[in-house]
């Protein structure tokens, strides 16, 4: 059996995290233009992966920001051998890591070649620790949403303010990335428009998605007991005032 689709509708983080959550063992053959890379995965974790002649956790990391291009996954293929031993929410944190340095480094790049221009490093870090103010604030402001998180589409959390009761920061990234393939292929497919937000309803809490922009989203957390139409209410609030920061 074989699953295809574009990675604009599902991204690679996501796809990995789907195939690792649901303990597929698979292989996961992805193309952009004329590069083909292949990861595989053995009960639910990665366990090999390769693009030309880069194998391993490298591989993975090349990847990780294809944005175009196609998948195909085939179920029940066992990999020709071992190459990645990390665990597969590592791998992606990991990931994260390198993707958001290589943006610093670009940014200081920058900065050298237009030297003129010294108010563009520190007006980054300024809109950076503005949006952690700002939602940390409006987190106080809250009675409903017990945490919150900014994450761009690719699964990077940008600002994080969440209960440490065995949350992962990396996981809240890794999970929305994942949320959002899956909400905005179903929104296609069932002809819904575009995607705005989602709620999931566990017996421990909820958790609401929805878009900031078409780059980021932002993540609430609220518990059992919340009234939904008031939680609905104050995440409205939070994304006027976090769009305004962005």
């Amino acid at each position: 059996m074989t699953m295809q689709g574009e990675l604009r509708s599902m991204d690679v983080a996501a796809l990995i995290q789907l195939n690792c959550q649901d303990r597929k063992t698979a292989q996961l053959t992805l193309q952009q233009a004329d590069q083909t890379a292949t990861i595989y995965f053995k009960d639910g974790e990665v366990i090999a992966a390769s693009l030309g002649s880069t194998q391993g956790e490298e591989a993975v990391y090349q990847i990780l920001n294809w944005q175009e291009g196609n998948f195909a996954l085939e179920l029940d293929i066992e990999p020709p051998a071992i190459t990645i031993n990390r665990s597969w929410s590592g791998l992606l944190l990991e990931g994260a890591k390198r993707l958001d340095e290589d943006g610093q480094l670009n940014s200081e790049l920058l900065n050298d070649s237009l030297a003129e221009s010294q108010e563009i490093k520190p007006m980054a870090k300024k809109k950076s620790e503005i949006l952690a103010d700002s939602l940390t604030e409006l987190l106080q402001e809250s009675s409903d949403i017990e945490g919150a998180a900014i994450v761009g589409t690719d699964g990077l959390v940008y600002s994080a303010n969440v209960p440490q009761r065995a949350l992962d920061e990396s996981m809240v990234g890794a999970s929305s990335a994942a949320v959002l393939g899956l909400s905005k292929r179903s929104t296609s497919q069932l002809k819904r428009g575009n995607f705005k937000q989602v709620l999931i309803q566990g017996d421990g809490g909820n958790i609401i998605v929805t878009d900031l922009n078409q780059d980021t989203l932002l993540v609430g957390l609220t518990s059992t007991n919340v009234n939904l139409g008031m939680a609905f209410a104050e995440v409205r609030v939070m994304t006027d005032k976090l769009r305004s920061v962005l």
